[in-house]
């Protein structure tokens, strides 16, 4: 998907585009100045995303934005001030963020707003560029087939169903092989390593992280 990135200062290409790009989005980034014009070009955005440095300036590019484009508007700020942050609603932002913020946090919000609800969602399960079909059993990152045998695809579903959950060996002994099976802690080594292989491995962005003593969990992490 295309994002937009519209910066008011150095270092934004870096640290925002850099997060949005290893995560599998294509991101163009330009001068909120030249928005208006960059925009007339008719390319379509899945998301736009406004680094503003002051609220006037903020809401002038809103503003400038919404003359040629209707994609979803994520406005990063350093002034949480209300009233600032309803005026460029009212201008047509479509959420606000206030800087500093996670990573993680900025990931989540970017993908929630790009995918923008298209598509049978209720049979689709999402975190950042990862999303599985329920209906087909087919899991993909940045739009590529994982290729999952169907045991996979359970584990990683019990995973997706409770994201930002730790789940216990037992657990996902019960997900993917039923309540019948066993015990037994190399089903579930193997089966982990194995999703990693095709989950996390050829990607930047890690998703399925071990919590020592306690379980594996699927969640977005600061620390990568």
């Amino acid at each position: 998907m295309n994002v937009l990135l519209l910066r008011s200062g150095n270092g934004t290409r870096d640290e925002l585009g850099g997060v949005l790009g290893r995560c599998g989005l294509a991101v163009d980034v330009i001068d909120s100045r030249d928005a208006d014009a960059w925009l007339f070009t008719g390319k379509p955005y899945a998301l736009i995303l406004l680094d503003a440095a002051q609220p006037a300036a903020a809401h002038v590019a809103i503003r400038s934005i919404r003359r040629s484009s209707s994609a979803p508007l994520l406005v990063l700020t350093q002034r949480d001030q209300v009233a600032d942050r309803l005026e460029g609603l009212a201008q047509g932002a479509t959420e606000y963020l206030v800087k500093p913020c996670a990573p993680a946090d900025l990931v989540a919000r970017a993908w929630a707003l790009a995918s923008g609800g298209h598509g049978p969602e209720a049979a689709v399960l999402r975190l950042a560029d990862l999303a599985i079909d329920r209906a087909s059993g087919k899991a993909f990152r940045q739009g590529v087939d994982l290729g999952l045998s169907a045991t996979l695809f359970e584990l990683l579903d019990a995973l997706m169903a409770r994201r930002g959950q730790v789940l216990s060996r037992a657990e996902l002994i019960k997900a993917a092989w039923g309540s019948s099976a066993g015990e037994r802690d190399n089903m579930v080594t193997v089966g982990i390593l194995r999703l990693r292989q095709k989950l996390d491995d050829p990607f930047d962005l890690k998703l399925l992280h071990t919590v020592r003593g306690e379980g594996y969990v699927l969640a977005l992490r600061n620390d990568h």
